[in-house]
């Protein structure tokens, strides 16, 4: 007789078994295909970065950078938050697309015109180097219209947790924008900051009528919406996102100011290296974003939780994403060009600095999912006036290598400041007594 006790045969188990029960996880899968989303914008936005920083040169560049991050910060204020509003609505109630969507783009067609005279102004007392009015216009409306229309349909489609058409979105105006300065690049003996502006707007709105259309195929028409916005946490979202980026960009018009543009130019090569070098770090936040607020929606401490959760594995990315600068610092010349070898020492010197923005992002994060907007808000803010000083004594101080470290240890600064803020929080929740009937 067969011994009763015969094991049944063994399931598929170990390393294979637990490599598949992973990646069916939604998060892992959406990290998977941010990671490539991101991918493919970093070979597209080194191509156009490599292309226009060698036909503008250094000083170009270093004009054309300055304009451009005047013109996204005023552009987070067109729409007055309502494509992150969406995001954060869509996440836990899909059924409200028609409503935020109509609503988002109604807010954008009243705030871009007074977005774009603000920004005018702003570039009054700005060295805009040769750039004209129509220059400057075109650089406005790709930043502050055509932009914003593409981003809203990818915060659609991340609201869906749709990585693979957001995907499709991102990209759509990295790559036109690219094949834009490549013809350009291809057909002019010389290329001037009008020109390129001509060039960059035309990509910028194809790229947004081909979002558009694929969100309104998927969707639906929009309902225009003009009542029920919701003002302060729309304008809360936007100044925080035009204070974040405010701390991404601000440095480089004061760079240009106070060392000229051609050292401007240096300065944001080395950084746009750097941006470009934390794509793995971006795709798992963009994975987790929404998750954020489902998490939240029982208990702040949970939202807190789940942050807690993610920081090691953000913090492993950032430290390799550190090791990886370091060795590809030296080659950075033979892609761009000679005049760009300063640029060398910079990159090395903001080696951790990815890992700073993935520890801040994991607390923005946090802080937007938990009722903390407001405090965000201040800290992001205040920190605009702070970059502006700060950067301003480091380029006094020590050039080049004193901007970098100043703007470091501000990063740091943020980070201290947001976790620990973070921390109370936590601390108050954990001490609120329990509610009747709990256990």
């Amino acid at each position: 007789m067969r011994d009763e006790t015969e094991q049944h045969p063994r399931k598929p188990s170990g390393m294979i078994e637990k490599i598949r029960e992973v990646s069916a996880q939604p998060v892992v899968r959406n990290t998977v295909f941010y990671g490539i989303n991101f991918g493919l914008q970093i070979l597209t936005q080194f191509g156009f970065f490599a292309l226009i920083s060698r036909a503008l040169g250094p000083g170009g560049y270093g004009i054309f950078a300055s304009v451009s991050a005047i013109a996204l910060m005023v552009s987070v204020f067109v729409g007055l938050g309502s494509d992150h509003l969406l995001i954060q609505r869509l996440a836990v109630d899909k059924d409200a697309f028609a409503r935020y969507f109509g609503r988002a783009l109604a807010m954008m067609l009243m705030t871009f015109v007074p977005a774009i005279v603000f920004a005018f102004g702003v570039f009054y007392f700005l060295d805009t180097g040769t750039f004209s009015f129509f220059g400057l216009l075109c650089i406005l409306a790709a930043e502050c219209i055509f932009r914003k229309i593409s981003f809203l349909c990818s915060a659609t489609y991340m609201a869906h947790d749709r990585a693979g058409k957001q995907f499709a979105v991102d990209n759509a105006i990295m790559i036109l924008r690219f094949l834009a300065v490549a013809a350009l690049t291809l057909t002019a003996d010389t290329v001037d900051l009008d020109t390129w502006a001509m060039w960059y707007v035309c990509a910028s709105l194809l790229a947004s009528g081909v979002s558009l259309m694929m969100v309104l195929k998927d969707y639906g028409l929009p309902r225009p919406v003009f009542s029920g916005f919701e003002f302060r946490q729309g304008f809360l979202l936007s100044l925080e996102f035009t204070s974040v980026s405010g701390i991404r960009d601000l440095d480089k018009p004061v760079v240009v100011q106070l060392l000229g543009p051609v050292q401007a130019g240096i300065y944001t090569a080395a950084f746009r290296i750097i941006d470009a070098a934390t794509t793995p770090i971006k795709a798992a936040l963009y994975a987790t974003y929404t998750r954020y607020f489902r998490h939240a929606d029982k208990g702040a401490e949970h939202g807190i939780a789940f942050g807690l959760r993610v920081l090691p594995v953000i913090s492993g990315l950032g430290i390799a994403v550190a090791v990886f600068i370091i060795l590809i610092a030296g080659y950075v010349p033979f892609l761009l060009g000679s005049e760009y070898e300063p640029a060398i020492g910079l990159i090395r010197l903001l080696a951790a600095y990815p890992l700073l923005l993935g520890a801040a992002g994991i607390g923005a994060d946090i802080m937007r999912s938990i009722g903390m907007q407001g405090t965000r808000v201040i800290l992001v803010f205040l920190s605009n006036f702070v970059i502006v000083g700060v950067v301003w004594v480091g380029c006094d101080l020590g050039g080049l290598e004193g901007a970098v470290l100043s703007r470091m240890a501000l990063q740091a600064c943020i980070v201290a400041l947001t976790w620990g803020l973070i921390g109370r929080k936590r601390s108050q929740v954990s001490a609120k007594p329990s509610s009747p009937g709990t256990p």
